[in-house]
């Protein structure tokens, strides 16, 4: 077949594909810009109302207490092979034991795996990282600096740099992407793939359009994403107190402190996207059933993308924060699936 020809053939094919991805763009953008125009109009409102309230700037002097107990771990630094970074985590339990690896979501750090880390100390090395320009860990300014493929490259330096070949990968929101890719890039060094209310790439970009909201600064972000009443921990006896909400708004209140954590939805959409990969490794994935900030339906996503053993669990009443809004749930559930257990029905 001559080239002409098939080029013609192909024609249809690559305009289809080249109009697919203008209406994705002009959706994606779209969204985001009705979105930004709706919250700046709340902003302006609560500025005329409360001028001082809406803008005041309060950086955190001093961690709260609830950053540095020590029955949640020791507090550790290790420096990234690839990058050069420091990056924060906080370990519990000995080192002799299987590292079980977690990664937090936005607007979140460490602390946000505080009932995890403790509960699978008695079997595991937890250990719950400060992803890069989160907490306590470096924050480079660069966009490329938090590309997917150098975020990757922090996951596995964190693997060897505690002395492990592989993990238990565990990931909510933006650590569950992560927690997926990886597990597609480097199957080799994750054991098991546990994913809280992230689905997989394949579905992710698609829906990230209602989280690029700008807010007037970290304490009125952190408050309306997780203690909102339509967004926040739904669980009455897990909502965060004042001092526990004093846990992310310490690293958020400083000086670009959201800079770095909204690089991550702007890097994301300067990639490419992502591609439709099967997930070779045993993985569960949970989900909150009443999560309003990834779209319902999402958790099914993973199931045309699984070639390793696979389960989906979902709870319902629970909110996007599902570790921290269910966690005694949550940890049966991992109990279960890490020692082979039959689930729960919810």
């Amino acid at each position: 077949m001559t080239s002409p020809t098939l080029s013609f053939l192909l024609f249809p094919t690559r305009l289809s594909l080249w109009l697919l991805s203008l209406l994705y763009w002009a959706a994606v953008y779209g969204t985001a810009a009705i979105t930004a125009c709706i919250v700046l109009l709340r902003i302006a409102w609560r500025g005329l109302r409360n001028p001082r309230g809406t803008f005041r700037w309060k950086v955190r002097d001093s961690p709260p207490a609830c950053l540095r107990d020590p029955a949640l771990g020791l507090h550790g630094y290790l420096r990234c092979r690839s990058s050069g970074l420091r990056l924060h985590f906080v370990s519990k339990g000995e080192s002799r034991r299987p590292l079980m690896l977690f990664l937090h979501g936005f607007p979140e750090n460490w602390y946000s795996w505080r009932y995890q880390l403790k509960e699978f100390s008695v079997q595991y090395h937890t250990v719950a990282l400060d992803l890069r320009g989160c907490g306590d860990s470096a924050a480079p300014y660069s966009l490329e600096d938090y590309m997917l493929e150098k975020l990757l490259d922090d996951v596995r330096d964190t693997i060897n740099g505690l002395g492990y070949t592989s993990c238990v990968l565990v990931g909510h929101d933006w650590g569950g992407m992560l927690a997926w890719h990886f597990a597609l890039e480097r199957p080799d060094m994750v054991q098991r793939l546990v994913i809280m209310n992230a689905p997989h790439p394949a579905s992710w970009l698609g829906n990230t359009a209602a989280l690029l909201k700008p807010h007037p600064h970290p304490q009125y972000l952190v408050r309306s994403l997780l203690c909102g009443g339509r967004m926040g921990i739904r669980n009455r006896a897990r909502r965060l107190t004042e001092a526990e909400l004093e846990g992310y708004l310490y690293y958020l209140s400083r000086p670009g402190g959201l800079t770095a954590p909204l690089n991550y939805f702007r890097a994301l959409l300067s990639n490419s996207l992502y591609r439709h990969q099967d997930v070779g490794v045993s993985c569960m994935l949970i989900w909150g059933e009443a999560d309003s900030i990834l779209v319902e339906g999402m958790s099914g996503g993973a199931r045309p993308y699984a070639r390793g053993s696979e389960m989906v669990h979902r709870i319902p009443d629970c909110s996007h924060w599902v570790q921290q809004d269910q966690p005694e749930t949550v940890n049966k559930l991992l109990w279960d699936f890490l020692l082979e257990r039959e689930p729960p029905q919810f």
